[in-house]
């Protein structure tokens, strides 16, 4: 890149005109033009610098014509930045201000590496945590079962039903009963179902004395052992069953023109409301285990699968049947004081949980199966099925990142003469100092909860020895053990929730910081400087989008809410039209209230949402775009910026350059320190004195650091032009030419009737003629030939001497155009060493 700009004066704009030479006052030469003897024309001086540049001396002209013209060459000389460098200086304000703003950028870069690692490490410790192609594998084969393999509603050896078709207290028994225990808890070695009769062969139940046990090589006992599930986990300390209930009170709505007391004796029976299974389960419900009573366990140690079918039975019956037979009951709570005869789930009941431990020793890993059932109050049985050398690398940039904060707010804080909260505030507080703290907070709390979860898992794995002794050995101990072994089991659940939420938002605030690091290369920084490009159109674009698309979910609420579940609720409508405006929706059962109305109102969301809204947005990011596009254009790409700085290493190591950062110190040692005031300052700083007060810097880069604070300045103060407002200066520019030229055309005219009007002219002796041409001493005649003589050898010294300079200019011109082409040549031939200087 050039360290040359151009400007006309006291506005700055661009030139294509390079400057290779640095003009100096040993440069200049002298070119006065000569006149012979006699003769009235005005002699004018110029300067001529080695650049060809022609210059005028500030000196007394006694002609007023000619003031006014070299004046006006003056107003439309164009200067460049260097020139401005060289003979005004630039502000200490303005340089330093350059100064820290490449320093930060060059910072920011450089973090880009840094930032990338700490992506890689923490996505190969997140993997290497949790593991979660293991845990799916686990998590669906354990779901699928549950659900494809838990039946009742048996006919011959096929179910038909299964725990989707759970709709009513009776359906729960029976799949508990029929499909769940006999599913976790295995009697025997299972095989392949009968043929039926149009088939015939034989099949595995007509063959006698099949064996319900394998005793396979390297088995200590025959398989399936006891609390086998799925042949490779084992269930640990059986089955627990709880359930959350709804207080009963005078909570019945009742019309208010009737009276409530024959009301409620038609009723005959309190009301329970409950807010649970409205709609289809999310899984945060079956995460809250909060509130939970009436605990039941099945122990598949102590009790055949006999024994715990009895006892399911008495839990359904409340112990009625066991009662009347004179039998045990089985079900502890319905023994209880006075709910003898109460089943166990009743009208109460809200929610049903069933729940198990599962040990994977392939894997090494504990499961927690909940199987949760919702009871609305509508009559309805919801059924949810339930499983729950790179930490170095990510511990360390957490740790750089806390040191290098700290160190900012250090340094706010010795800057500044306020006080803690207001130095803070002013100088420290910024959008990405905020995602430095959001990283180092939640990485901390990711850290915390993972420990947290591991010890928690100690806890469950300290536990289970005991558990193996007490399932193994069950004495008077067992059911305790039981109980402490779930209360750890969840308690590991729930920090894994956590842990995992955690380290889910943690690679959100790291994209932050890749757009932090973007920002240091004009062309990685495009989609952010699109964004705050765009940010003001985008600003009132979503107010009105809002509104519209609110009106739209309104709609929707009320057309199909009573229809469509996933239209019931505020936030299910404002989901399922955010989805329908990406392609994603059901058209069948939006048809349920009726085709027409549905159309008619898919016809009018899907043409204001889509082909007006969406394709606004689009337009008013694509327009942002192609202004930043138009504005990087000629932006330095990625690999050229890395070049560039390696070739600035290798020239400060050389000693052609000093370090950006040593001029920075150089002037906080002057100022004590307070950047502030070495900021504000608008002391002139000139070249010379650059050169004078830093150690080691050449005056190159004194002056070429000095042109481009200026032009960032100019940057800062003017702004960028758009492409409209180019068109306009460029249309404006065309109308003040074509009046100039007008102006132009008419002194021609006017010179020429005056040429016209003199060779119009008689002879010596008219009037007119010898006032212009007469003189003392003279006759007209020698007047007219001596001024015509003086005239014609003037304009010709001076085109002899206009021709001459050209030529010479042409001649300095070559010599560099070749000194040019010879250097890019060997910059060629060393680009993977050499890189273009900033």
């Amino acid at each position: 890149m050039r360290a040359s700009a151009s400007l006309r004066r006291n506005s700055y704009r661009g030139s294509a005109l390079p400057v290779t030479q640095q003009p100096s006052v040993a440069s200049l030469r002298s070119l006065p033009s000569e006149k012979p003897e006699g003769s009235s024309l005005k002699n004018l001086e110029t300067l001529v610098t080695e650049n060809g540049v022609l210059e005028f001396p500030e000196t007394d002209m006694e002609d007023d014509a000619l003031q006014a013209a070299v004046q006006t060459m003056k107003r439309h000389k164009t200067i460049t930045f260097e020139d401005i460098a060289l003979s005004e200086g630039v502000k200490q304000s303005v340089y330093l201000d350059y100064l820290k703003w490449e320093i930060d950028t060059e910072s920011a870069f450089l973090e880009l590496p840094l930032t990338i690692v700490v992506l890689i490490s923490f996505a190969m410790l997140a993997m290497n945590i949790l593991h979660q192609e293991q845990l799916y594998t686990m998590e669906t084969a354990i779901e699928r079962d549950i659900i494809e393999n838990a039946n009742f509603a048996w006919s011959g050896h096929f179910g038909h039903k299964g725990i989707l078709q759970v709709h009513s207290i009776a359906d729960f028994w029976s799949w508990m009963r029929l499909g769940f225990l006999g599913l976790v808890v295995k009697p025997g070695w299972l095989y392949s179902e009968p043929a039926p009769d149009i088939l015939g062969g034989p099949d595995m139940t007509s063959r006698p004395d099949m064996p319900t046990a394998w005793l396979f090589n390297g088995y200590e006992r025959p398989a399936p052992v006891a609390n086998e599930y799925l042949h490779y986990a084992k269930v640990i300390s059986g089955i627990r069953m709880r359930q959350s209930v709804s207080g009963a009170g005078d909570f019945c709505v009742l019309p208010s023109l009737l009276d409530p007391a024959l009301l409620s004796q038609w009723l005959a029976k309190p009301c329970f409301p409950s807010d649970l299974g409205l709609l289809s389960p999310e899984v945060h419900e079956a995460e809250n285990f909060l509130g939970l009573q009436r605990e039941e366990f099945l122990f598949p140690d102590l009790f055949t699968i006999q024994e715990l079918t009895q006892q399911v039975l008495d839990m359904e019956d409340g112990c009625a049947y066991s009662n009347a037979t004179g039998n045990a009951c089985r079900c502890e709570w319905c023994s209880a004081g006075a709910q003898s005869l109460r089943p166990w789930i009743d009208e109460e009941t809200s929610r049903v949980e069933i729940s198990m431990v599962v040990y994977n020793a392939q894997y090494g890993s504990y499961t927690y199966v909940s199987v949760n059932f919702m009871f609305n109050r509508g009559g309805h049985i919801h059924s949810l099925a339930l499983t729950l050398v790179a930490a170095t690398l990510w511990i360390g940039a957490l740790l750089y990142a806390l040191a290098a904060e700290l160190t900012e707010i250090r340094g706010a804080i010795r800057n500044s003469n306020a006080g803690l909260r207001k130095a803070l505030w002013e100088d420290y507080v910024g959008f990405y100092n905020m995602v430095d703290w959001s990283s180092i907070i939640v990485g901390s709390l990711a850290i915390g909860y993972y420990f947290q979860s591991r010890i928690a898992a100690s806890a469950v794995n300290e536990l289970l020895p005991s558990m193996i002794d007490a399932s193994l050995k069950p004495d008077a101990n067992y059911q305790s053990t039981v109980k402490e072994f779930f209360r750890a089991a969840e308690d590991m659940s729930k920090a894994k929730k956590d842990t995992e939420l955690q380290l889910m938002f943690y690679p959100l605030i790291i994209m932050m910081r890749l757009f932090r690091s973007f920002e240091a290369q004009p062309r990685l920084a495009l989609v952010s400087a699109t964004l705050k490009t765009a940010a003001p159109d985008l600003g009132h674009f979503f107010m009105i989008f809002l509104c519209v698309y609110l009106c739209f979910v309104v709609s929707s609420l009320l057309f199909f809410g009573q229809d469509l579940e996933s239209f019931s609720t505020m936030d299910r409508a404002l989901h399922t039209s955010f989805l329908a405006m990406f392609g994603d929706w059901d058209w069948n059962a939006m048809t349920d209230v009726g085709m027409l109305r549905a159309a008619v109102w898919f016809w009018v969301f899907m043409v204001m949402m889509v082909l007006f809204m969406l394709n606004m947005l689009l337009a008013i990011i694509m327009d942002a775009y192609q202004m930043e596009k138009y504005k990087t254009s000629d932006a330095t790409t990625l690999w050229q910026q890395i070049l560039d700085m390696i070739e600035r290493r290798r020239q400060y190591i050389r000693g052609e350059r000093v370090r950006l950062t040593d001029v920075w110190k150089t002037f906080r040692r002057q100022y004590a320190g307070k950047e502030k005031a070495m900021l504000s300052s608008d002391q002139l700083l000139s070249v010379e004195y650059l050169v004078n007060t830093v150690t080691r810097m050449p005056e190159q880069q004194a002056l070429r650091t000095m042109v481009h604070s200026l032009k960032r300045d100019d940057i800062l103060t003017h702004g960028f032009m758009t492409e409209e407002q180019v068109n306009k200066h460029v249309e404006k520019t065309l109308g003040s030419m074509e009046l100039k030229i007008k102006a132009i055309l008419e002194d021609v005219e006017f010179i020429n009737d005056k040429l016209d009007f003199f060779d119009r002219l008689l002879a010596p002796g008219d009037a007119e003629y010898d006032f212009y041409f007469g003189a003392d001493g003279q006759s007209h005649d020698q007047a007219s030939r001596l001024w015509i003589y003086n005239s014609i050898t003037a304009i010709s010294e001076e085109l002899q001497q206009n021709f001459v300079r050209g030529i010479q200019r042409i001649g300095t011109w070559q010599d560099e155009f070749e000194c040019e082409s010879r250097s890019s040549d060997l910059k060629i031939a060393r680009s993977v060493d050499l890189g273009w200087d900033l």
